[in-house]
């Protein structure tokens, strides 16, 4: 479950994330009384099984059974900042009915991670761009960080920029003036926010500078691609 909204008098609209059926805006009946019995298996983050009842103007959930509800990460305001934001995204960056099932898993992968580990604020930006990262690369938008996007040649630490129109970096001789300049060290940050697992992720440790640039190219790429900054 991605979310859950009012819906009408004593129904909820809920978008949700499956594994046949990609995105879905479903329609949950009676959900806002307080003695709907099916009101705790589709709340936000929710990991659950539903049936999906195909009416004539919208779909509806028939029946659902929670399989994991993160209750540790709904303890957690920091945790819950987190998932709220990637899942925001991916509600977003994604079309209705299209599954994929490296997104379902990436988004599951996340909450499990979240629900198992320890986050400090300071993590919070981190760790939602490297799931948008990972969503963008799935979705066919993989940056380019090893060679230049313009002449092919492999990219050396130094004097480069990163171009969000040519979809990553281009060399000394060949970037643009509309180019962000783009040290060694955020190239290699980005390298790692899209190869590595969210635990490692979390344990790096980053030079605040470094950090921030990185954080300014990953933003930019991402709200050139999806048309909002994603933090």
């Amino acid at each position: 479950m991605l979310d859950r909204q009012p819906y009408r008098e004593n129904d909820s609209r809920v978008p949700v994330y499956s594994l046949e059926q990609g995105k879905l805006s479903l329609i949950a009946r009676g959900t806002a009384s307080v003695k709907s019995k099916m009101a705790g298996h589709i709340e936000p983050f929710c990991f659950s099984d539903i049936m999906v009842v195909c009416g004539r103007n919208r779909d509806y959930i028939g029946g659902a059974a929670v399989k994991n509800s993160f209750a540790k990460l709904k303890s957690d305001l920091a945790k819950l900042s987190v998932a709220g934001s990637a899942c925001s995204f991916l509600a977003s960056a994604v079309k209705d009915s299209e599954p994929d099932p490296n997104l379902f898993h990436l988004l599951l992968d996340f909450l499990e991670f979240l629900e198992e580990n320890k986050i400090s604020g300071e993590r919070e930006g981190l760790l939602v761009g490297a799931f948008a990262f990972k969503t963008a690369a799935i979705l066919g938008y993989l940056p380019v960080l090893s060679v230049c996007t313009v002449c092919g040649k492999k990219i050396e630490p130094q004097g480069n920029g990163f171009e969000c129109g040519r979809g990553g970096l281009a060399c000394p001789l060949c970037k643009s003036k509309d180019s962000i300049p783009i040290s060694g060290g955020a190239i290699k940050i980005l390298r790692y926010l899209i190869k590595e697992s969210f635990l490692n992720i979390n344990k790096l440790r980053l030079d605040r500078r470094v950090s921030d640039e990185s954080a300014l190219i990953r933003d930019s790429y991402l709200a050139f691609l999806f048309g909002t900054a994603k933090k």
